[in-house]
Order: structure tokens, then C-alpha cells, then sequence
């Protein structure tokens, strides 16, 4: 019996577990009045054609994991919160609609022998849906990093992180959208 105990305990300490991969960026802006007035329906979705944010390829074979944390609600909470910040009333009843659509953001981990090869990418799309018509730009960002040995999760979670964080940026900052929704 104690064989039996004992081999279930070194099996299970065998077998791979998946790491827990989280993704919460941030955005940072000073609070202005650049959407002062404007008011609109907001929401984020989730577009990807893929159900993971990390793939580890390690020769043959392939790991494909998913975020701890819901994605598409960290952003749309990151996002509700700094148009808030620049003066929008985000307001579900709104006939102006801006959605970011998330089309792509993963990191993939090509690991060798004596190193590890990161590529995140990102894509963004906003959509600003209003009596004027249809508004649709895309937000992108690549980077890329090479690392000794075996990958540090942490390292990857906060590569991909800052990425995403240039690109709400860069989105945040645009004034084509901004210029349609203060025009309603």
C-alpha cells in the first residue's frame, strides 16, 4: 500500500503543469479634457481567431495557454476607466458605439536548447459606430527578445504587458477617433 502512495506522489510530481499566465495592463495618461462632453456607448470584445495568449513550442512539441485572467474584461476596465479620465460619460444607452475589438495578442516562445525566443504581438481595433457612419482603425505593436536558457514566464508576462500598454496608448492618444465620437 505504501508503494502505491508513494508512486502516485512521484507520478504526480512528474507530470507538467501548466503555468499560470496573467495579462493586466495599465494605462497611465495625465487626466485632461480631451473628450469633454462626448458621450458614448463602450465595450471591448474578444476577435481572436486563437483561445491562448502564450504558445511554447519546444521542438515537437506545442503548449498552447491561456490567460488566468479574463482578457477582454481587464481591458475593457483599463480602457472604461482612462476615457473616463479624459472626460467621457461612457452610457450604455448611447446611440454613438466604440468598441475595441482585440484581433490578436499572444506571445510566442520558440525555446532551443540554450535559449528562448519571444515574439509578442498585439492588434487593436477601434470601431466608432455613429449617425455619421463607420469609423475603423487598427492599433499594432510587435516586439521581440532572446533570452538565455529556459523561459521565465514572468518575463514574458511582463514583455507582452508592456506591448499592450504602448499600443492602448498609441490608441488612446489618436485624434481621429476622438474627433468623430466629440462630434455627436
Amino acid at each position: 500500500m505504501r508503494f502505491i502512495i508513494l508512486a502516485a506522489i512521484l507520478l504526480a510530481g512528474c507530470s507538467s503543469t501548466i503555468p499560470s499566465f496573467i495579462l493586466a495592463p495599465q494605462v497611465f495618461l495625465s487626466q485632461s479634457n480631451q473628450l469633454q462632453q462626448a458621450q458614448f456607448a463602450f465595450a471591448v470584445t474578444d476577435e481572436r481567431g486563437v483561445a491562448y495568449s502564450l504558445r511554447v513550442r519546444n521542438g515537437n512539441k506545442v503548449q498552447q495557454i491561456a490567460t488566468s485572467n479574463d482578457v477582454r474584461a481587464q481591458l475593457e476596465q483599463t480602457l472604461s476607466q482612462a476615457l473616463i479620465d479624459q472626460g467621457a460619460r461612457l452610457d450604455v444607452n448611447s446611440s454613438t458605439q466604440m468598441t475595441i475589438k482585440i484581433a490578436q495578442l499572444q506571445a510566442l516562445v520558440e525555446q532551443r536548447t540554450l535559449e528562448h525566443v519571444v515574439t509578442n504581438q498585439v492588434a487593436l481595433t477601434v470601431q466608432v459606430q455613429s449617425s455619421q457612419g463607420l469609423l475603423s482603425k487598427t492599433y499594432s505593436g510587435d516586439s521581440s527578445f532572446t533570452a538565455p536558457f529556459k523561459m521565465d514566464i514572468a518575463a514574458v508576462e511582463r514583455e507582452l504587458r508592456v506591448l499592450t500598454e504602448q499600443v492602448l496608448v498609441q490608441l488612446l492618444q489618436d485624434g481621429s477617433w476622438q474627433q468623430v465620437i466629440k462630434e455627436q
